[in-house]
């Protein structure tokens, strides 16, 4: 298989790791993301398991982020919704519009974050988080009131938390992107151009 091709089985430019390939951390990495991850070995787990320090690392930081920072769900799905738009990643983005949903965010913040449609529009505290993960990721700088309104909603420890969730979620965006990670099997493409 040439490095640019895509492994069936995987769904990505690299084949999937076997648990029997890893040492014993590695194989505690391999359990937990094979039983308690959104997409088991398809996705970003699959790929970090190819470096099993990271996939080790990985674990307890995506937990802390995810589940024990105090972000409430629909926060927190619509931080990782915003990045995955920011960076038009079609994998993250169909693993978390499902999940959006089942939190409690309205589809019509979902549908205003894919056609990136003005973040004033948005309610709070949606509005909020789309602009500023807009203005951090795609403008290069956040505004003074953007700042102040994400510190007023926030505070400063959840402000900090909410970006490391998104700039983790950016990491994972580039790296679904350099091993050109694919749709489940039939999935669509939910995202439309940002040119």
């Amino acid at each position: 298989m040439s490095p640019a091709e895509v492994d069936p089985e995987s769904g990505c430019r690299l084949p999937l790791i076997r648990r029997e390939e890893l040492d014993t951390d590695g194989q505690k990495a391999f359990d937990f993301y094979t039983s308690g991850t959104m997409r088991g070995l398809h996705g970003p787990a699959g790929i970090w398991l190819q470096s099993p320090k990271l996939a080790e690392l990985y674990r307890p930081l995506g937990t802390y982020l995810r589940s024990g920072a105090g972000l409430s769900e629909p926060v927190r799905e619509v931080c990782i919704l915003a990045t995955a738009r920011e960076f038009n990643n079609a994998f993250e983005w169909a693993a978390h519009e499902p999940e959006a949903l089942r939190v409690g965010v309205p589809p019509e913040v979902i549908q205003s974050i894919r056609l990136r449609m003005p973040s004033d529009e948005l309610k709070a505290p949606f509005g909020t988080v789309v602009e500023l993960i807009r203005e951090a990721f795609t403008a290069g700088s956040v505004s003074a009131a953007t700042y102040d309104a994400a510190v007023s909603l926030l505070g400063v420890r959840l402000l900090i938390d909410l970006m490391s969730l998104a700039g983790m979620y950016a990491s994972t965006a580039a790296l679904l992107n350099v091993f050109d990670m694919q749709l489940d099997p039939g999935e669509t493409h939910l995202l439309p151009s940002l040119d």
